[in-house]
């Protein structure tokens, strides 16, 4: 092997050292992604997230129902 080839090897094996630990860095400073909001049904005990606003089992009930709302769960509580 020739000196210059030697040289190349090596040259080549710093650099993809170098660009390994900048990734390295890069992954280890970057930004963590946010935490979903994580929100419990308290009729069927399901976790769904918050942003759906609805449980998604009350959404099939509440379907196959029909109404287009959810039926009050209290005594008294519709009109």
């Amino acid at each position: 092997m020739h000196a210059s080839a030697l040289s190349r090897r090596v040259a080549g094996a710093v650099a993809a050292s170098a660009a390994a630990l900048g990734l390295g860095l890069l992954w280890l400073t970057g930004r963590r992604p946010v935490a979903i909001a994580v929100v419990r049904c308290p009729i069927h005990g399901i976790a769904y997230d918050a942003e759906l606003e609805i449980c998604p089992d009350c959404v099939k009930v509440d379907g196959a129902i029909g109404s287009g709302t959810l039926a009050p769960t209290e005594k008294g509580g519709g009109r």
